[in-house]
């Protein structure tokens, strides 16, 4: 007899469709088969159950940044993040002006603890602020369950150099570390917002063009070369374009651990979205910003056929007003850069990828679940149905057909860049460790009941050797 089993679903296995039951104890899948008894039962006729999504690229309850706070705090933002279909999210313990980043750790654990509903790791980054003994920091961080590090090629108070690229790339091969990079050249941009500015080009049309695609295409190609001499693992996150989706591929050609990320704002938002009048235009500000439609054909191909491994939301919360500095007419020059779609993610994807054909059962998983625990970490507790894991499941009525808008979602910000769309497919129920977080759309838990997780390296023995350790001249 279990402590739960769920009954009458369409099941979404490793190896396809299954019509099965899904026992429960102690938190975790205990059995998969027919005919299973026990002491609770959740009826699941009708309905896909799913494995929770797992978002590895969120920002929640930040230091403040550019003069607004984040709109979500780890309450707000994972009980947004349940009712999308998620159950796990990796946001980052992002630092403050001077901030080491063992202590941004610190204020983020500080942040989460008693307030998530839903389990989360979290990510260390490294700023030019963050101390001369980065490689101190980090292994300290390796043995709390953290797994990973971001840089930033762009961001004043955030852009690393290359001297200290290079020291993070060293310690996360030594550590078997992933690192994740926004990859924007930094120089390039504000040489050419300082331009548009001079001419008096600032409608927010021009964010396009202050974020170029050459642009993101340069700083790519350039931190994957960093990932090639050091053989690292590297995310290349929220790539936004044909050009570094390209780039990606060309260093997996040459043997690079390279991995590519996208958000939903880069298939469902288009660069025509900027040239709207500015109050409207400043919904769709984020960076690297919207692109052409060429993009987004591509984004579907590499999504289709392998080339993009990871479908994350870059959840960024801030209020409308805060957003724009209040002002009536937004330029690009004031403009917070950011979206929220911790909620919407999944929805997104499942609506017009899986129910379209777009997507094979199989690539959906590995996009929304699979990808994300293996790559950061996780696959030992989460992303996938099998016996042994979290129960952390999802069942979604493929049927329910619904619009998209602020007010009907869960998260604090007050608009969405997806208002009026209409999309099929929902999640009704949701489990976190076997615990019914929503069921039909009531929240069941109290903020708290979320967990960290702690997060396991990959072993250092299997990365690429640095270039230093290679013999080119006996190379095939």
């Amino acid at each position: 007899m279990h402590e739960l089993v769920i009954k009458g679903g369409r099941v979404a296995l490793d190896d396809g469709w299954a019509e099965c039951e899904i026992a429960v104890d102690d938190g975790r899948i205990a059995a998969i088969g027919t005919s299973l008894a026990g002491k609770s039962v959740i009826g699941a006729g009708g309905r896909w159950v799913m494995p929770g999504g797992i978002d590895a690229h969120c920002h929640l309850d930040q230091p403040v940044w550019g003069g607004a706070g984040n709109a979500d705090d780890f309450e707000s933002g994972t009980i947004s993040a349940a009712f999308g279909g998620t159950t796990c999210i990796v946001p980052f313990g992002m630092p403050g002006p001077e901030m080491s980043t063992v202590g941004a750790i610190d204020r983020a654990l500080d942040r989460a603890t008693g307030r998530a509903v839903i389990d989360y790791g979290l990510h260390a980054v490294v700023t030019m602020g963050t101390g001369p003994d980065v490689e101190q920091q980090l292994s300290q961080l390796a043995g709390r369950g953290i797994a990973s590090v971001k840089l930033f090629m762009t961001y004043q108070g955030f852009a690393v150099d290359d001297d200290l690229f290079f020291r993070v790339l060293d310690t996360a091969h030594r550590l078997g570390w992933i690192v994740m990079v926004h990859a924007e050249n930094d120089a390039a941009i504000r040489r050419t917002r300082q331009r548009l500015i001079d001419l008096g080009r600032t409608d927010i049309r021009y964010h396009a063009v202050a974020h170029s695609e050459t642009m993101e295409r340069e700083a790519t190609h350039r931190a994957l070369a960093f990932a090639e001499m050091t053989g690292a693992r590297m995310t290349i996150v929220h790539v936004s374009s044909w050009q570094s989706a390209e780039e990606v591929a060309r260093a997996r050609t040459r043997g690079v651990g390279a991995i590519a990320e996208t958000c939903p704002q880069y298939l469902f938002i288009g660069a025509a979205d900027l040239d709207r009048p500015a109050i409207d235009a400043a919904r769709f500000v984020f960076s690297p910003p919207p692109r052409s439609p060429r993009s987004h054909r591509h984004l579907w191909q590499a999504l289709i056929d392998g080339g993009i491994d990871l479908w994350s939301s870059d959840h960024s919360p801030y209020f409308f007003a805060d957003k724009i500095a209040r002002s009536q007419t937004p330029a690009f020059t004031t403009t917070l850069s950011g979206i929220p779609g911790i909620e919407t993610r999944l929805p997104l994807l499942f609506s017009e990828g899986l129910l379209t054909g777009r997507l094979t059962l199989d690539r959906y998983l590995d996009l929304t679940s699979r990808n994300a625990a293996a790559i950061y970490g996780l696959a030992h507790a989460k992303g996938r149905i099998a016996v042994g894991l979290d129960a952390d499941l999802a069942l979604w009525d493929p049927t329910a057909t619904w619009t998209l808008g602020h007010q009907t979602l869960h998260s604090r910000v007050d608009f969405t860049p997806y208002e009026g769309r209409s999309v099929t497919g929902k999640p009704t129920t949701v489990l976190v460790r076997g615990v019914p977080v929503v069921v039909d759309g009531k929240l069941q838990v109290r903020p708290g009941f979320g967990q960290f997780v702690a997060r396991t390296a990959a072993d250092p023995a299997l990365s690429r050797k640095p270039v230093e350790e290679t013999t080119p001249w006996l190379d095939a």
